[in-house]
């Protein structure tokens, strides 16, 4: 039997788990590793720790072996070769200590997270459905945009709406829910469900509280002005006067939208006529000042635009058609009411 030089072996042992030892050197391991299972046993330890630290070279382990065995080096080298599997231990017990360490930063230290912009728009005629991401639901309305951030930071959580949405907030008092509209106005909650029609393009800001609590802050006279509301109250923003006006609505007419329905609760002409433009993507031209006084009352699903005219004609004696237009570009059919 081969007698090996234990120093030698030292030398050739990590880079033989590395597999960086030459032929001659590996042949010589494989040797000596044959001779006992304390050989087996001392080498497999140290191939089990170069696997887990990966990139680390098994260099620098030699080089903590020869700081330990400084203490040691009275001792014989057949000694010295017994204690091999002592230091593999006390190495290993060295590198769990910064590894442990390095993973629960990894799996518990909170990763901030660069929010980004994200905006949802609905084509003329369709709706659509937003999941927010503190768990809001936001129903969104024809022709209208969303634009809020892939992830809310800070002590509030800022949404801008531009159009009408239906919004269902998930309660949390320490982060208020502020909805942005047009105009400088603005609508803070804590949790609750309420409609907002503000579009751009026309000359008020409406909101619907059906329950909870709202603030809706607006521009008066340069200066920032508030209006708590309450559920059941419907509030009627004026952009131009910024005058501001609340009545009292069951809220029915306002956000049955959402769910595919159009409700007429003795609702005026030209409002009926404003919900119908929406859904049905139309512009109507209301000829006769006479009609504005009218008012409907029905519910509607599924029922063409023609059908829903039909009957306002046969109640409330109407007529209605539709008007040639010179603009090709225009994808909105216009429709006389006269």
């Amino acid at each position: 039997m081969e007698t090996f030089n234990i120093d030698k072996i030292e030398e050739i042992l990590p880079r033989y788990c590395s597999g960086e030892a030459t032929i001659e050197e590996c042949r010589m391991v494989e040797e000596w590793i044959g001779q006992s299972e304390d050989n087996y046993r001392i080498v497999k330890q140290m191939y089990a720790i170069d696997q887990a630290m990966g990139t680390v070279r098994m260099e620098s382990q030699v080089n903590t072996e020869r700081a330990l065995a400084s203490v040691n080096r009275k001792m014989s080298k057949e000694h010295s070769l017994v204690n091999w599997f002592t230091w593999v231990q006390r190495v290993a017990a060295i590198l769990f200590v910064p590894l442990l360490i390095i993973w629960g930063i990894e799996h518990f230290t909170p990763r901030t997270e660069i929010a980004r912009m994200v905006e949802i728009k609905t084509n003329p005629g369709m709706t659509t459905t937003v999941d927010l991401p503190d768990g809001s639901k936001v129903y969104l309305n024809s022709e209208s945009s969303l634009t809020y951030p892939s992830s809310f930071s800070g002590g509030k959580r800022n949404v801008q709406l531009k159009g009408e949405a239906f919004f269902e907030v998930q309660k949390d008092p320490e982060h208020h829910f502020i909805v942005s509209g047009p105009c400088q106005t603005q609508i803070e909650v804590l949790g609750t469900s309420f409609n907002v029609e503000a579009f751009e393009r026309d000359s008020f800001i409406s909101t619907t509280l059906v329950e909870g609590k709202v603030r809706f802050a607006y521009q008066k006279n340069q200066q920032l002005a508030t209006v708590e509301m309450k559920p059941g109250q419907k509030l009627l923003y004026d952009t131009t006067s910024s005058q501001v006006k609340l009545l009292r609505t069951s809220g029915e007419t306002e956000t049955a939208w959402k769910d595919g329905k159009i409700v007429f609760l003795a609702t005026p002409l030209p409002e009926a006529l404003r919900m119908l433009e929406k859904r049905f993507n139309v512009n109507f031209v209301l000829s006769n000042d006479r009609l504005r006084s009218e008012a409907f009352n029905g519910t509607f699903t599924n029922q063409r635009l023609e059908r829903i005219l039909e009957i306002f004609k046969i109640s409330s004696n109407i007529k209605w058609r539709y008007l040639d237009t010179q603009n090709t570009t225009n994808e909105r059919a216009r429709i006389e009411i006269y």
